[in-house]
């Protein structure tokens, strides 16, 4: 088999020089892919880093909304029961507020690892009569990793979610 077309050389005869020059090509080859890699792995891997770290983000703002929600709902279970007996629906805005914060303080207690500062603010509003209301409103900030080295993004992500849930009088019984 002939390794250099055009040449009247076979291999292993001597003083044939297209054995050298394939093995030269092949070894320059390899040095091509050993420099590509080098150059794309920092790439690959900071790119999988941000997936990451999104993917992160992503899920704690859902866990997040979920704790909030939970919040609100408790709240909205502190009724003020002396003016239900009257046939008024309001909730009572101490009790409503500190359960309300109690339950989403919960619920975030168990991702904390997951994020670095929490606050938590909570509200009842029963200036309609119709359906008084409970709002939590939480404020977090989640690690970031790889996302860090972005300028302003050091102290990790910042998200505030909200969640509302109200009281809705029932007037027809079935």
């Amino acid at each position: 088999m002939n390794l250099c077309p055009g040449n009247d050389c076979t291999p292993g005869k001597a003083g044939c020089s297209c054995q050298r020059r394939t093995i030269a090509v092949l070894v320059c080859q390899k040095g091509a892919v050993i420099a590509l890699v080098t150059l794309f792995l920092p790439v690959a891997v900071l790119s999988l880093g941000i997936v990451a770290d999104l993917g992160v983000v992503f899920a704690a703002r859902r866990l997040a909304q979920a704790a909030c929600d939970l919040g609100a709902l408790a709240g909205c279970q502190e009724l003020d029961w002396d003016l239900l007996a009257q046939g008024t629906v309001l909730i009572d805005e101490d009790r409503g507020r500190a359960r309300a914060i109690e339950y989403t303080r919960r619920n975030l207690e168990s991702m904390e690892n997951l994020f670095s500062e929490v606050s938590i603010a909570a509200s009842v509003d029963n200036s309609s009569k119709d359906a008084p209301r409970v709002v939590v409103e939480a404020e977090v900030v989640v690690h970031a990793y790889f996302l860090r080295w972005i300028p302003g993004l050091h102290r990790g992500i910042s998200l505030a979610v909200m969640s509302e849930s109200s009281v809705v009088e029932r007037t027809k019984w079935d």
